[in-house]
């Protein structure tokens, strides 16, 4: 392997693993722009990273991240297989905990 062809087999292996790794550190900025991620994959984060705070955001926000989770989740469905089955677990796991609240919420 010429070593052009290996620093570039090392740049993919570590962006599979920051995509497996889930939402970067608030303190990392950088690093996401630095490999260019997917606008898919910056909406992706935008939505799981408020599931810790599922219970504090009103209905209307949690509706809103129900949208837009089905709506991302169409556009998953066009990543090669191995990433699309990671991401597509992951954000209906967001996605079910923020429809599980509000349905909690409307029958309490």
């Amino acid at each position: 392997m010429s070593s052009g062809a290996g620093a570039r087999a090392r740049r993919l292996a570590a962006a599979a693993l920051l995509a497996l790794a889930g939402p970067l550190p608030a303190g990392l900025p950088a690093l996401g722009v630095a490999l260019a991620a997917p606008a898919w994959r910056a909406e992706f984060d935008e939505i799981c990273a408020k599931t810790q705070d599922a219970m504090a955001l009103s209905d209307e926000e949690l509706r809103g991240l129900v949208a837009r989770s089905d709506k991302l989740l169409l556009e998953l469905e066009r990543l090669e297989p191995t990433q699309r089955k990671v991401f597509l677990k992951r954000l209906e796991g967001c996605r079910n905990l923020y429809q599980f609240v509000l349905d909690t919420r409307a029958r309490g």
